[in-house]
């Protein structure tokens, strides 16, 4: 007789559902948020008086108690609330960011305090038919149970925080996230606090009312004591407290469960993942590679927190390979960005049904909390982004210092850095290392991949002219004139704050200013001045046939990359500005 196995079926349910499961929670969880937008704003009018809330509400919330309306809402509450649990259920352990943890308590809490509020004036009005407008509301939070208005603050706050958590963790990936973070910051703060505003003034202005006039509070009272509004207000109490000790239920449902399976797992089979120097670990069928290191110790980077979204969590598969699902969607994309070695794939995607060995790539410290070592960017909210690098290194720097007394070289060099570094600055550029003579700069921040092309062009030509005229003002320092090699590359990076404790810098991670670096190693053997991928310069002058590129070989790759060479500095002005047709 066949044995069932409850973990086979979540695992199988869980492949069959993983590709919908996260549209379909951002989904829910943005109509979510748009509905607490509108309400929280709505609240807000509350600053002016009761009667500008109620006005207000006939746009901003009317259109949601229409049929349609509620049904997308209610549909949504539903789906992102069960999504949630079964999330909860299919966690392997609660080891994770603190973010994710924030995010997963809070969105426990929501329906707790939602259910007594939402609950009591959707059932009221439409079963029982008690009139439960705005005013009456406020009356009821302020005058009758101030209870009930610390709940609805509390509510408040955490449906806002909640929301914002998940934004921040979608929209990081944005390219445009980076340049709007602030604006996005200044909002999630100004939206509650209006809110709170509002809904405090409200508050005090309704208990002054009822204190100079008692009738008016009278009028306001939801159901008098003895009256049949009474008992039906007794009815949506019970209904509320049965809908919360339902709910109740489900999460100590879902965590009895975890608990059920996690027991059967141990009792019946585990899966073994090896990691190198033999260590292995014995883990429950459905734990991500990923997920198994935290759950060990085991130090794993992962700089997107376990989303796909970055291949450091890589591992090689040694052994088993052949027993792991093919990589979805997510999984397959970012290995086709790095070159889709074999045998490599993301351990915070692969979820092992057998005994597997790994090695992951990326080593990172012992000495991180939890096993989690993430770059520095990330948890200022680095971002992916198409920027441009600008690569400027000094010839014969060392010839240059030879003879000179230390602090004569000194100035020799900081008119050099001058030089560079104000033309990067002055096209919008950022510095972001200088090591000797070398300086590394990105462009890009607040714009797009093409303005950024453009303005690192736009910094080459000037250190270009600020070299030539520092030759001028230094011809009786200098033997030979300075000369210069520039390397640009436009790409994709991941840039971010990195800090040590003191003041954080801005840089970036990526293959593209390693590129820049190269293609500035080049032009020493091509003797020219500048030498700029054809992708770059594509971008500040698309369409020209006159552009003559050529594919250079440039150490570690397999492919030659086509590239604009710039000997003299017309060369370089013709690519920006060219001549007007005659």
């Amino acid at each position: 007789m066949k044995i069932f196995q409850p973990t086979s079926i979540v695992s199988g349910l869980t492949r069959a559902g993983r590709r919908v499961e996260r549209p379909l929670r951002l989904v829910s969880g943005l109509i979510l948020f748009a509905y607490a937008t509108s309400h929280l704003v709505n609240h807000a009018f509350g600053i002016r008086s009761i009667e500008a809330m109620s006005a207000a509400s006939l746009v901003l919330l009317n259109p949601w108690q229409t049929l349609p309306g509620l049904t997308l809402l209610y549909t949504s509450f539903f789906a992102h609330g069960l999504l949630g649990l079964y999330a909860l259920y299919r966690r392997r352990h609660l080891r994770m960011p603190a973010g994710e943890a924030w995010q997963l308590a809070l969105g426990l809490m929501i329906p707790l305090l939602l259910i007594p509020h939402a609950a009591g004036v959707r059932f009221g009005t439409s079963i029982y038919g008690l009139e439960l407008g705005y005013a009456r509301l406020i009356y009821q939070f302020w005058f009758f149970a101030i209870e009930d208005a610390v709940r609805q603050i509390a509510l408040l706050l955490i449906v806002w925080i909640h929301g914002c958590i998940g934004l921040r963790a979608w929209l990081s990936s944005k390219p445009w996230y980076r340049r709007s973070v602030a604006a996005l910051a200044s909002l999630a703060v100004l939206v509650p606090v209006l809110a709170l505003l509002g809904f405090t003034n409200a508050g005090l202005d309704a208990r002054d009312t009822a204190q100079r006039n008692p009738q008016a509070a009278a009028v306001h009272v939801i159901a008098a004591p003895g009256t049949p509004a009474d008992e039906s207000l007794a009815r949506v109490h019970w209904i509320n407290d049965m809908l919360t000790l339902g709910y109740l239920g489900l999460v100590a449902g879902t965590i009895g469960l975890r608990v059920l399976r996690d027991w059967h797992v141990r009792r019946f089979r585990a899966i073994h993942i090896t990691y190198p120097d033999n260590r292995v670990v014995a883990v429950p069928p459905g734990f991500s590679v990923l997920e198994a290191s935290r759950w060990a110790g085991i130090p794993h980077a992962s700089v997107c927190g376990g989303r796909g979204r970055c291949s450091t969590c890589r591992v090689r598969v040694t052994k088993g390979a052949e027993q792991l699902a093919p990589p979805g969607p997510i999984e397959a994309r970012t290995l086709e960005r790095i070159g889709n070695p074999v045998g490599v794939r993301l351990a915070c995607q692969i979820r092992p049904q057998a005994d597997l060995e790994v090695e992951p790539l990326v080593r990172t410290s012992v000495d991180a909390p939890s096993g989690i070592v993430r770059f520095g960017a990330a948890i200022e909210g680095g971002t992916e982004m198409e920027i441009a690098a600008l690569f400027v290194d000094l010839r014969e720097s060392t010839r240059l210092a030879t003879g000179r007394l230390p602090y004569d070289a000194l100035f020799l060099f900081d008119r050099y850095i001058q030089v560079v570094t104000a033309a990067i600055r002055d096209n919008s550029g950022h510095v972001t290392s200088i090591a000797g003579d070398g300086v590394m700069s990105m462009f890009g921040i607040n714009s797009n991949g093409t303005r950024a092309a453009r303005d690192a062009f736009e910094a080459a030509a000037q250190i270009w002219v600020g070299v030539e005229s520092l030759n001028d003002d230094l011809a009786d320092e200098l033997q030979v004139p300075l000369r210069i090699g520039i390397g640009l590359h436009v790409g994709m990076a991941v840039v971010g704050m990195i800090s040590t404790g003191g003041a954080g810098s801005l840089q970036f991670l990526g293959d593209t200013g390693n590129l820049a670096a190269k293609l500035e190693a080049e032009t020493k053997r091509w003797d020219c001045i500048m030498i700029a991928s054809a992708q770059a310069a594509a971008l500040v002058a698309p369409d020209r046939p006159d552009i003559e590129t050529r594919a250079l070989s440039i150490p570690g790759k397999e492919a030659g990359v086509p590239a604009v060479l710039f000997r003299t500095r017309d060369e370089l002005d013709r690519l920006l500005r060219p001549a007007a047709p005659a």
